[in-house]
Order: structure tokens, then C-alpha cells, then sequence
């Protein structure tokens, strides 16, 4: 009996062991492994770029060839299994994009590295809604080979014909909401947004808008689930992630639209070592300029969801083969871009123009610590120095030149420097002209005014939006951190024709010098501030001007037939301009243009004080007023209380 009752008992462990270990294969089996190839803010940087390293030291990174080589070995390795993607603003960083219109390079090579779905960043629309048009229909006309688009929260208009092109474009490419795409028996569904501070920075986009990233999230993941029935749902967002957790928009999408199982986080350049985990969101995000290449592996089991199965950020570096078929054709882009763009200007991608004894301050360490720069004073520098040149006997003098750090896009290096290397570090817009490069604009404001446009530095910089930081020439100033916001400057030099600095006259007009879309960047200042900072462009008898196109500085000083005087021109005109072509040791640092003086001392803390200031210590003794009004009222219905007692 008990030889039975032992004969049982090992084949119920048997058979126990047999279902537990079978049912455990089977859940491994029934997981489907995908690996997501992924990559955001690649920014026509087709070619490998100088950088420095935290130890101050140069390499080269990035290369759309090197990229398509690793890109294509992923693919070998995991067969079916791969995604490749792409968050937004592939255009608009180097040389290349000068093509843009009519040759579509960024997106055609993004198709022949076997991208699957891309989404557009607000750069992507910098040369304007028809300007995107043209080179959705170039794509088109010119290959077969193109990823999908989608792009999830575009409202276009429906009375301004100036969208009109893009709407046309949209339907027949055609660009979606959303995809579904089916791999590794895994159903995907995929969609883009565009998040707030990106849609802030898209002026040119107009008539098109876009509409709360967060409402469309919601909606269109509410689609994809009931609709569509996909297994798993990917944004490609191009909104960022900040150490501010007010305005990560990446993690506030993930906590209001749980539904979203992977977002691949473009726009604010992050490098994201490890994702960043919001309940059973995965976020992710491989920094920019094609330096990294993203590997996201996720496993999906149906009932349990998607799981994180690895991570890697793959550097790209020189010592990654390159892909020939790609290589290939970006030299064909380069010698288009040199007979299209860079002929009428005489000159030449790879020509030198000068070079540099030092390395000046990376972008990384800029906006780590916002400052003064050697590199931003040298932009602002080149531009009064261009105009002058331009304008010649007919010049005007430019008392004061800004450019935000939002809109300088790298830094020079030591060794030689190149055509290629300085318009990348002015690379970004197109002109009224239709031709690549922000053109610079001059025109007056009153002293009151110039002082407010100093309180961006003070104010908006600080606590709104980190890309308005100032690089300034011709202006000396000094302001208290612990004033009042938005009258933190204290005391303002301004140089005048004879070189001399004097004090801000706030009656005095005084003619500045920046970019379009800087100046264009002033109702977005006006907006933010509520109207506390408003500047009105003038001409130099104080008479408003209608419209920025009358502030435009051409090349031969007032014709636009001559062409517009761009930006990375004024950089290239005063880099080449040097002695021995040696870039001046004064760059190499900042020189004091401003400081901060902190102070609690209260007579400067109101000193010289504008209406906020003096309006804000109404309202205080106001409201002191107030309370005593109320502590007194209490105080006394206490005491008739205990005395009817």
C-alpha cells in the first residue's frame, strides 16, 4: 500500500513539475520581443561633427553613414523584430538643409536607412507651412522610399489660404494621425505630437497651429485601443524632458495619458542614460545630432502588457564603419549644396577661414550654466561689425546687437575653422527671400525699451524659458537677482559712436541689431510677461514700423535684389576678417558685458524702481493695510464679546 501510495505521489510532483514547467514555457513563448531602433533631433547633421568632451577634449560623433551602419546591423541581428523611428526635427542644423525645398535630403535618407515612422519637430516647419509643402511633394517626386508620417495635433486653418499647400500635402503623401503597424506578431500603434514649448517655437508654422498635446494624446490613445486593438502604443513626442518636473512635458504626458506604453522624448536634446519610468510608460531619449543611436528593448505578453526588457544608447563614433550606399549619397547632397547655395556667395563647404588657438564654450556647458559667453559676443560682435560693412557711407550706428542662446546652435573649436562649421553655429531659418539663414534686422527703440528687452535676460531667461538667454555687444549692464521680477536691471551702459559707454537715456532712441525671428520672438515676450514687456520697432524718427520687412538689412545695404543679409553671413564676413585669420584671445572667455550685483539692501531693491516695482509696493501696504483692518476689526469684536459678558 504504501509502495502505491509513493507511486502516486511521485507522479502528481511529475506531472505538478510538467504543467508548472509547460505553463512557464508557454508564457515565454506567448512574449513577443520588439527592439526599437530610435533617434530625435538629428538636425541635418549627415556628417560626423567635432565635439568636447567634459574633459576639454575633441572627438568626432554622429554621421548619418555610421548611423545607417548600425541601423542595418540591428536589423541583421534581430531580423523581424526591429522598429526604427524618429521624434522630430530632422531638418535644420547644417549646410545640408539649405536643400531642403527642393531636394527633401533629410527625409529621403531617412527612407533609405529604412526608418518606419517619423514625426516633425517644430524646426521642421521653419521654412514656413508651404515651404514644408514643397518638400513633402520634393520627397515625393524624387523617391519611393520615404517612412511614414504622423503628426497627431497639426490644426490647420480653416479661412487663411496660407496653409493651403501643407493641407494639399498632408493628404496626398499622406501624413496621419496615426499608424498601425504589425511586427513580430506585436500590433503597434504610432502617433506624434507636438508639445507646448515646441509649438511656442514654431512662429513661421503659421496659419497652422497645433492643437493641447495632452487632449490629443488622450484621444487619439483611446482610438488605438478601442478602434484599432493594438497590443502596444508609441509617441513619438516631440516635447522633452527637464529636471524641472513642472515642465518635463514627457512625464506630465505619461502621468495624464497612462494608456501610452513607450514615448520616445525629442525637442529638448536629452541623453537619457537610463528611461525614466512613469508607472508602465517607458520614456526615452538618445540627445541629438545623430550622436547616438537609441535600442529600446520591450517585450509584450498578452494580459500582462509591455515590459522593458533592455536599454542601450549606442555611441556613434569614428570607429563605426560607414554605410557606402549612404555615404554615397550624402556626397552627392554636399555637392549640391555647394553648387545651389554656396556658389552665389563664393564660397565652399570645406574652406577654412580661419582658426582658433582655443576651444570656445560648448552649448552643453551653456546651458548647464547660462552666461556670458566669448562665443556669444563674437555673434553679437559680427553683426554690428556687418552692418557697418554692408551699409557703408550710408551706415547707421548700431548702439546695441542680441542674440538669445535658444538660437546659436554650436560652438567653434580649436584647430581650423571652416564655412560648414560656422554656419552651423548660425544655422537656423529661412529669409523673405526664400533662401536659407535668418536675415538680420536693424531698427530704434527708445532707451525705456531697451532696458526692457535686458529684463528678458533678468526675468524670462531665468524662470520661463532657458533658451532666451542674452549674448549682447554695445551694452554694459549690471542687475540685483533679488529685485522685483521684470526690474532687476539697475544700471545700463550703452556705447555710443565714438566708442565711448554712457548712461541709458530712456528718451533716447537707439538703433539694435538681431535676427528676424528674435525680433519676431517679441510678441511671445509680450505674451509671457502679460504685456509688462512690450517693445515697439521704430525708425529713426521714432515712427512705428508696420511691418519687420522694412527693418531687413540687405547685402548691398537697401536693395532686395542684392539678397538679404544673413545671420551666419555676418559670422562668416567678421571670422575671416581677423589679423593672420587668428580668432582674437579676446573670445576666449567672457569680458563683463553683464553681471549681477545681489543685494537685500532695501533702497536697492526699489531704487530706481519702474511701475512694477512701485505698483507691486502699493499693492503690499495695501494688503498690510488690509490685515491690520482685520486684525484690528477682530481684536475689537473680541473685546465687545468679554465686555457683554
Amino acid at each position: 500500500m504504501k509502495r502505491i501510495e509513493k507511486m502516486v505521489m511521485t507522479i502528481c510532483c511529475v506531472a505538478l513539475l510538467f504543467i508548472t514547467t509547460g505553463s512557464i514555457a508557454f508564457e515565454r513563448s506567448a512574449a513577443k520581443d520588439l527592439i526599437i531602433l530610435f533617434t530625435h533631433d538629428l538636425h541635418s547633421y549627415f556628417l560626423p561633427h567635432r565635439i568636447l568632451t567634459q574633459e576639454g577634449k575633441q572627438m568626432q560623433q554622429g554621421g548619418y553613414a555610421k548611423l545607417a551602419y548600425l541601423i542595418n546591423e540591428q536589423r541583421i541581428k534581430h531580423q523581424n523584430k526591429t522598429l526604427r523611428v524618429d521624434a522630430g526635427d530632422f531638418s535644420m542644423g547644417t549646410l545640408f538643409h539649405t536643400s531642403y525645398l527642393k531636394e527633401a535630403s533629410e527625409l529621403r535618407l531617412l527612407g533609405k536607412m529604412g526608418y518606419d515612422v517619423v514625426t516633425f519637430g517644430n524646426h521642421d516647419f521653419d521654412f514656413h507651412a508651404d515651404g514644408l509643402a514643397r518638400m513633402l511633394q520634393a520627397a515625393q517626386d524624387k523617391s519611393k522610399q520615404l517612412p511614414a508620417l504622423v503628426a497627431s495635433n497639426v490644426i490647420f486653418s480653416k479661412n487663411d489660404p496660407g496653409d493651403a499647400a501643407l493641407r494639399q500635402e498632408f493628404k496626398k503623401y499622406p501624413v496621419k494621425e496615426y499608424t498601425v503597424i504589425e511586427r513580430n506578431g506585436i500590433r503597434i500603434g504610432i502617433f506624434g505630437i507636438m508639445g507646448n514649448d515646441a509649438a511656442d517655437d514654431t512662429p513661421f508654422a503659421k496659419p497652422v497651429k497645433f492643437a493641447d498635446p495632452i487632449r490629443t494624446a488622450k484621444r487619439i490613445a483611446g482610438i488605438l485601443q478601442d478602434k484599432e486593438k493594438v497590443d502596444m502604443i508609441i509617441c513619438l513626442s516631440h516635447s522633452g524632458t527637464s529636471p524641472v518636473k513642472s515642465k518635463s512635458e514627457d512625464e506630465i504626458l505619461a502621468k495624464k495619458v497612462p494608456e501610452i506604453d513607450v514615448i520616445i522624448s525629442g525637442h529638448t536634446h536629452t541623453v537619457l542614460p537610463q528611461p525614466i519610468i512613469i508607472g508602465k510608460t517607458i520614456i526615452v531619449s538618445s540627445g541629438c545630432y545623430s550622436e547616438y543611436l537609441g535600442i529600446l528593448g520591450v517585450s509584450y505578453a498578452k494580459g500582462k502588457g509591455v515590459k522593458l526588457v533592455s536599454y542601450n544608447l549606442k555611441n556613434i563614433t569614428v570607429g563605426i564603419p560607414d554605410d557606402k550606399i549612404i555615404a554615397d549619397e550624402i556626397a552627392k547632397y554636399k555637392r549640391i549644396v555647394e553648387r545651389d547655395f554656396l556658389a552665389a556667395y563664393h564660397l565652399s563647404f570645406d574652406q577654412v577661414i580661419a582658426q582658433s588657438d582655443y576651444n570656445m564654450e560648448s552649448l552643453a556647458s551653456a546651458y548647464a550654466n547660462p552666461r556670458e559667453m566669448g562665443l556669444g559676443n563674437m555673434i553679437t560682435d559680427s553683426f554690428r561689425y556687418a552692418v557697418q560693412k554692408t551699409e557703408g557711407k550710408n551706415h547707421e550706428y548700431i548702439n546695441f546687437a542680441l542674440e538669445p542662446l535658444g538660437l546659436i546652435r554650436d560652438s567653434l573649436q580649436k584647430g581650423k575653422i571652416t564655412v560648414a562649421d560656422v554656419f552651423q553655429v548660425l544655422s537656423l531659418g529661412l529669409g523673405m527671400d526664400g533662401v536659407a539663414g535668418y536675415p538680420l534686422v536693424a531698427f530704434y527703440i527708445n532707451g525705456k525699451e531697451l532696458k526692457d528687452v535686458l529684463e528678458v535676460e533678468t526675468s524670462v531667461a531665468l524662470l520661463i524659458k532657458e533658451d532666451a538667454h542674452l549674448q549682447i555687444s554695445g551694452v554694459k549692464f549690471v542687475y540685483n537677482p533679488h529685485r522685483i521680477l521684470l526690474d532687476r536691471v539697475t544700471k545700463v551702459l550703452v556705447q555710443e559712436e565714438d566708442g565711448e559707454y554712457r548712461p541709458l537715456n530712456p528718451q533716447k532712441l537707439y538703433r539694435i541689431c538681431l535676427n528676424r525671428y528674435a525680433a519676431e520672438m517679441v510678441n511671445y515676450v509680450v505674451k509671457v510677461t502679460y504685456g509688462l514687456i512690450d517693445v515697439q520697432p521704430k525708425d529713426k524718427n521714432g515712427k512705428a514700423l508696420k511691418d519687420l520687412k522694412e527693418a531687413i538689412v540687405y547685402l548691398d545695404g537697401k536693395s532686395p535684389q542684392s539678397g538679404e543679409l544673413k545671420e551666419w553671413i555676418a559670422l562668416t564676413q567678421f571670422t575671416s576678417s581677423f589679423k593672420d585669420t587668428n580668432l582674437p584671445q579676446k573670445y576666449n572667455g567672457p569680458e563683463g558685458r553683464y553681471r549681477a550685483e545681489p543685494s537685500w539692501n532695501p533702497i536697492r531693491l526699489i531704487a530706481a524702481g519702474n511701475a512694477i516695482t512701485y505698483g507691486a509696493l502699493i499693492l503690499g501696504f495695501l494688503l498690510v493695510c488690509l490685515i491690520g483692518l482685520v486684525v484690528w476689526y477682530v481684536v475689537r469684536r473680541i473685546t465687545l464679546l468679554r465686555q457683554s459678558r
